[in-house]
């Protein structure tokens, strides 16, 4: 097991295939990257840096973009994961447009889990999150039930709070999660270079956090990031991501990020400190030389709320 210099093991990984995206969501991060270098990873690209985390501990790992399914190959990019000894839980974050169509083929390749983002039921309040129409929120549910149908038994529904915009919506969120038995995951908006967007639409999570706790049955802690589980005495189980101001969160990060131009990120929040892995990687870099890199970034790591 390889930790950082604040003793923190590495046991997943992000990886972002794309930055191409089917909508336009007013709070993208695009995963923190900030410019497109080297084009998109080829398949065997990312399964070799894959390969190359398990060197550090890494069990698990999440394929994002943009909108990771409108990467056709991605499929096969599951299986191959899949092949990888020591890969433990295999996981994909989508907006779930195209997952009806690509549920069974990701099941069938061996996908583990799926986190499928869903800030709202309101066809209105959708176009103006994702400035997109407001009627693909039925193409979503009907993804996401064609997941469950295919065998993917852990299914979560990201919904990231905006002030003023969707929190009159958790009560449909969580009735909706309740009938087809999903999680709900309730993320905090983080600060980007639009500190304006940012204080306009951040939610105080303490608040949320309030609203629940009558509902509430059971809280238990997860240990990564120092999540709370609200279990729901009507059988839902909701959990709170609330990066912002919670120094607990960066002191259990167990996770390490590949943008999708092949830079290793240490922390989503910092893109002064990226290492590209990929430029070496195409130029015939030994593995004792990527692992060099690797190991690098690994030392680069330190939590952003101290």
């Amino acid at each position: 097991m390889v930790v950082d210099k604040y003793n923190r093991p590495l046991t997943a990984i992000r990886i972002s295939i794309t930055q191409r995206c089917n909508l336009d969501c007013i709070y993208c991060h695009r995963e923190g990257q900030d410019q497109i270098m080297n084009g998109e990873m080829t398949l065997d690209e990312i399964i070799k840096i894959l390969e190359l985390s398990t060197y550090f501990g890494i069990k698990k790992v999440k394929y994002t973009g943009g909108e990771p399914l409108l990467r056709e190959d991605l499929p096969e990019i599951i299986q191959e994961s899949r092949k990888i000894s020591g890969i433990q839980d295999i996981s994909v974050v989508t907006n779930g447009i195209l997952l009806e169509k690509y549920a069974q083929k990701l099941s069938s390749a061996g996908l583990d889990r799926i986190n499928v983002t869903l800030d709202t039921l309101d066809p209105q309040i959708y176009a103006e999150i994702t400035n997109n129409e407001g009627s693909l929120i039925d193409q979503v549910k009907v993804g996401i039930i064609e997941a469950i149908n295919c065998g993917i038994k852990l299914i979560k529904v990201n919904m990231v709070l905006l002030k003023d915009m969707n929190t009159g919506e958790l009560t449909n969120l969580i009735a909706f999660c309740k009938e087809h038995d999903l999680i709900l995951q309730l993320i905090e908006l983080i600060p980007t270079n639009n500190l304006d967007f940012f204080e306009k639409y951040h939610v105080d999570m303490n608040e949320i956090e309030a609203y629940l706790a009558p509902k509430t049955k059971l809280i238990k802690i997860r240990k990564m990031q120092n999540r709370k589980k609200y279990f729901l005495k009507d059988g839902i189980e909701v959990e709170i991501v609330n990066p912002f101001h919670n120094s607990k969160f960066c002191a259990n990060c167990h996770r390490i990020r590949i943008t999708s131009s092949g830079m290793i990120k240490p922390c989503l929040m910092q893109n002064n400190n990226l290492v590209d892995i990929l430029t070496p990687l195409r130029n015939g870099a030994s593995d004792d030389e990527l692992l060099k890199q690797f190991q690098y970034a690994v030392d680069l790591r330190e939590p952003y709320c101290k």
